[in-house]
């Protein structure tokens, strides 16, 4: 087996060289094979479909349907870890570093949802 082999670090910059050929290539290639940018007269208007604005665009809009999503992604996102953690974690029975760090991730996390669904709204603007 004559070949070669490469250390990490040599993959890893091999790696970012090529991401950045990629990307640069990638915008070089949009300008050169694009579309001509068109201007009209109505696109610096606020709609661009013809419509000429009316009346006022700033609307009451209730808050507590983003409080309700961010609070789902929140128990979404600790019931993810705490699978991977469960999964990670399943052979080291004898040792409760683990769990006592998984317990304080979790009452954190619902101590924030708490605080998120308790009605308290002086720290938005």
């Amino acid at each position: 087996m004559g070949g070669t082999s490469l250390d990490s670090t040599t993959l890893f910059l091999v790696f970012v060289v090529l991401a950045a050929i990629f990307g640069v290539g990638s915008v070089i290639a949009n300008r050169m094979l694009g579309a001509k940018p068109r201007r009209a007269y109505l696109q610096p208007l606020t709609y661009e479909c013809g419509q000429e604005p009316e009346g006022e665009a700033q609307i009451d809009f209730p808050t507590q349907h983003y409080t309700f999503a961010i609070v789902f992604v929140a128990v979404d996102v600790i019931g993810f870890l705490l699978a991977l953690w469960g999964l990670t974690f399943r052979a080291l029975r004898t040792s409760w570093g683990p769990t006592l760090i998984a317990f304080g991730f979790t009452a954190l996390v619902l101590a924030g949802i708490y605080y998120a669904l308790s009605g308290e709204r002086r720290w938005v603007v």
